[in-house]
């Protein structure tokens, strides 16, 4: 019985501290591969930098540019904003996740909580609303924190906002860059562009880019594949067949697939 107490002691003392095996602690990964955990993460606008709490009293500050990825602690109202935008309640959202935006500046659920309010703004067709949500991340977030998922949001948005020079120039960068599954978004949405604008040839080059030269990125290829075949649908290109047997073979539970009908 004794023992019992004891050990129920110490567990009541741990979980004061901040210490408890169950708790989750926060983490910054820096870009030379370290990490740093804590009780809590500080953002420091002024200076630009990260501070870290430790449970022994300790601070650790780390600059902005060293800084890789963090993992912070979900908010609770996070879940509850989640499944309001699923109901299609964006009403209820929207509140939520601007007040999530605003507590949890520049630590990772600022830019999750914006992406579900742009989200939000999409789900009520306001693209201007949603271009801005998206304009605040691409701008207040180093790039190497901000996700392929959001650059794709931010182009839908500046595509329905009729915002075309700002996409063009956003989508030109991406394409210039070392991420795979961007560059392949990036070129199909540069095709989207183009086939709107009457440019046929430039849009095709660019679907057929994402398609042969990132075959790997799965994740872009039915989009691709079901976008090139309706223009070369449109275009009289005996291809379309080949493309339309390809989407339904490689990828038959895509969205894309099952546009296709058969």
């Amino acid at each position: 019985m004794r023992r019992k107490n004891s050990m129920l002691r110490v567990g009541v003392v741990a979980v004061i501290l901040g210490i408890s095996g169950t708790l989750h602690a926060d983490s910054i990964k820096k870009t030379d591969g370290t990490e740093i955990k804590g009780l809590k993460i500080k953002w420091f606008p002024s200076r630009q930098e990260y501070q870290v709490d430790g449970a022994d009293g300790t601070m650790v500050s780390v600059p902005a540019a060293d800084v890789d990825a963090l993992d912070i602690a979900k908010p609770e109202d996070f879940d509850k904003a989640v499944q309001a935008c699923a109901a299609k309640q964006f009403d209820v959202a929207i509140p939520i996740l601007e007040d999530l935006i605003t507590r949890y500046k520049r630590l990772q659920w600022d830019g999750m909580a914006s992406e579900l309010l742009a989200k939000a703004y999409l789900g009520k067709g306001d693209f201007k609303k949603a271009a801005q949500v998206m304009s605040g991340i691409m701008e207040g977030t180093a790039r190497n924190l901000v996700t392929d998922e959001q650059y794709g949001v931010y182009w839908t948005a500046l595509a329905g906002a009729q915002m075309n020079a700002v996409l063009k120039q956003s989508l030109t960068d991406a394409i210039g860059g070392d991420s795979r599954p961007l560059v392949a978004l990036a070129l199909v949405k540069r095709g989207d562009m183009s086939k709107a604008d009457g440019k046929r040839d430039e849009a095709a080059l660019d679907y057929l880019r994402s398609i042969l030269m990132y075959d790997d990125v799965l994740a872009v290829q039915p989009e691709a594949i079901f976008k090139a075949a309706q223009l070369f649908e449109e275009m009289r290109d005996p291809r379309a067949e080949d493309l339309r047997k390809r989407l339904r073979a490689k990828y038959p539970d895509s969205p894309y697939a099952r546009k296709l009908g058969g």
